[in-house]
């Protein structure tokens, strides 16, 4: 047991596939962040989980998986992994460029990459709503043990 934060997160935006570049779909990632304090000192790390919804791809696939908070790279990469419709496991790794200056701008915009085994299959473009998704984040941040803090 250990004592660190969570949060809520809701990123929307379009992805499209390498096949088809010119055709975007919808893209959505509603995420919860478990950061239990050793684990982000020691390993930069944290859980996640929540769901995808992909059109096209993945109507409400729950994702789960590791943040990584690398501030000497200023990057935070999210590593997530999902069933898609088709029932084929794909994985999703997107990055957020972070500044201490503009620590609420850092959490704006993702890019990010699916990949279905080793082939990468599409390309994604997200963001949180400046205004409404910061609200969202302070008013779902929890502080407290670890084992508190896992609960959906």
């Amino acid at each position: 047991m250990a004592i660190g934060f969570s949060f809520r997160q809701r990123m929307r935006g379009t992805y499209h596939r390498l096949t088809d570049p010119g055709r975007e779909h919808a893209f959505e990632l509603e995420t919860r962040l478990v950061l239990p304090l050793p684990e982000l000192i020691r390993q930069r790390t944290g859980k996640v989980r929540g769901h995808v919804r992909a059109a096209e791809l993945a109507a409400d696939a729950p994702i789960e998986g590791v943040v990584h908070v690398d501030l000497s790279d200023r990057r935070i990469t999210y590593d997530v992994h999902f069933v898609a419709d088709d029932g084929r496991e794909r994985r999703l790794h997107a990055t957020t460029e972070f500044w201490m200056r503009r620590a609420v701008r850092a959490m704006e915009e993702i890019t990010g990459r699916i990949y279905d085994g080793a082939e990468e299959e599409a390309r994604v473009l997200a963001s949180v709503r400046l205004t409404t998704g910061i609200r969202r984040m302070a008013r779902t941040l929890r502080a407290g043990f670890s084992t508190h803090l896992d609960v959906p």
